[in-house]
């Protein structure tokens, strides 16, 4: 839980720096102090930077507040096709599964049954399925 709020927390904090940037950049055009042409377009950059963030990264985590505070998760069972470079991300069937990367000691081709977040897709904990488990069904989402 530390980490969903360390990683919402610098999520806001650079979506609010963005948007600082792109007032700063907004208001020196405005009273065109603005010395080179491709300072001009700083602004619309700055602006798309900011909605890419809000929509991928800030906007999910912040829906995902009461799933955390009311333990309200979902499962999901499958093959690990890939991890991230710094282990902060997983993906099962086509999804990225984002996890703690001090806790991921997950491998390529391991069969799991992922617990996590609604719209972040945040991962609160994981288990590694064996051949001889029962109920290693791929895709089986549901709610507690």
């Amino acid at each position: 839980m530390r980490y969903f709020i360390a990683n919402l927390a610098f999520h806001i904090a650079l979506t609010v720096i963005i948007i600082v940037f792109l007032c700063i950049f907004a208001g020196r055009n405005r009273k065109k102090k603005t010395k080179h042409v491709i300072s001009y377009f700083f602004p619309i950059l700055f602006a798309i930077a900011a909605i890419v963030d809000i929509v991928l990264f800030t906007a999910p985590r912040m829906m995902d507040i009461n799933c955390m505070i009311s333990s309200n998760y979902y499962y999901n069972t499958g093959t690990v096709s890939k991890i991230g470079f710094l282990k902060n991300y997983f993906v099962i069937d086509g999804e990225y599964y984002y996890a703690n990367p001090l806790r991921n000691t997950l491998n390529e081709g391991d069969t799991v049954r992922v617990k996590h977040t609604q719209y972040s897709l945040y991962t609160v904990e994981w288990t590694k399925m064996t051949d001889s488990e029962p109920g290693d069904e791929s895709n089986d989402s549901g709610e507690t």
